[in-house]
């Protein structure tokens, strides 16, 4: 056989959309309780009252932004009144990025190179005799919640819900911002053994061929899954075993399939898959020269045909260092004077 002929009876994998982070399922189990408080925070906007914010939290990987846009998905076929406005806050630093991606998911165009109180403008405009329902996911991740206040200024019917990873951050929310949302909390508990085999084992019956994959190695899976406490691992892990199955020519899922699934994957962190192509560049070099200064990593960088200023740099660092993936050090001399030596985060 050639490199890159195709055995079709070899394949396990039958829709690998279902593996993916992404996927949202038809029904979301083991979260229909939380689902149901979602749906009621935005109810009563369907009889023309206030609906209820809400700050949603729990760790990564439990189902939180499936449940959300499940919800949201449903309410987009249910009525073209209520607008939802789901916004991911990973990469977003800014009010003006906040503001521009909202313009985005209305469809407006020429906002590029606005200011971010023109960028509103047009979002005011659009949402003119609507009722919008804001959606702010890893909310922790962006450096100012300030745009939060003229949200609450401009959209005073809007329904807004704040996702975070982080417990106590609605604690460090602008008094002035958090007294004019009134937040109602809404916790998301990580999933026990049983859920999570029940998650995996679904997955599996879906993306995959008919057993493909016997119940041993679906609890395998499972149970690492477990320890790691993110269901994100789980479908990973089990992408990859049938992957590196179909790979060696076979047509089920062996023992040797999931070590190398989990060799080569178990000691990258899930948030690392969101990363833009600069903060990885930057956290593989800090990954190969652990601890050293600034300014020497800075010169790796720019040897890998790293395009930032050492400014820039310094910045992404400290974003990386946000998202609990480095941690910086002051230290005497260095880099032009006083420096900072990077870590990973252990």
């Amino acid at each position: 056989m050639g490199l890159f002929d195709v055995d079709i009876n070899k394949h396990i994998i039958k829709n690998e959309e279902i593996l993916s982070y992404d996927y949202i399922p038809q029904k979301i189990p083991y979260r229909e309780n939380q689902i149901q408080e979602i749906a009621n925070s935005i109810k009563p906007m369907l009889n023309e009252r206030s609906g209820s914010n809400l700050f949603i939290y729990g760790a990564p990987g439990i189902g939180k932004t499936a449940s959300i846009k499940w919800v949201l998905k449903e309410l987009e076929e249910t009525t073209d009144e209520i607008i939802p406005i789901y916004i991911n806050c990973w990469n977003l630093k800014t009010k003006y990025f906040i503001f521009s991606k909202i313009a985005n998911k209305l469809n407006l165009a020429f906002t590029a190179g606005k200011s971010s109180e023109h960028v509103l403008q047009h979002i005011i405009y659009k949402l003119k005799n609507k009722k919008p329902v804001f959606v702010f996911d890893e909310i922790d991740k962006i450096e100012s919640t300030d745009f939060l206040y003229q949200i609450t200024s401009n959209f005073p019917s809007a329904c807004i819900h704040l996702i975070s990873n982080k417990f106590d951050y609605v604690t460090k929310i602008d008094p002035r911002i958090k007294s004019r949302i009134i937040l109602k909390n809404l916790e998301f508990r990580p999933y026990n053994l049983e859920e999570i085999n029940g998650i995996i084992k679904e997955r599996a019956e879906k993306a995959l061929k008919k057993n493909a994959i016997n119940p041993e190695h679906i609890k395998q899976i499972s149970n690492i899954t477990y320890n790691k406490k993110d269901v994100r691992v789980g479908i990973y892990l089990l992408k990859e075993s049938a992957k590196i199955a179909e790979q060696r020519g076979k047509n089920k899922i062996e023992k040797e399939d999931i070590k190398k699934a989990i060799d080569s994957s178990l000691d990258k962190k899930p948030d690392e898959e969101k990363l833009s192509k600069d903060e990885s560049l930057i956290l593989e070099i800090v990954k190969d020269n652990d601890g050293e200064i600034a300014g020497e990593l800075f010169e790796k960088y720019k040897s890998k045909n790293g395009k930032l200023s050492y400014k820039s740099f310094k910045r992404y660092a400290k974003r990386l260092e946000r998202l609990g993936l480095l941690k910086l050090k002051r230290t005497a001399g260095g880099f032009k004077g006083r420096s900072t030596r990077i870590y990973i985060k252990k």
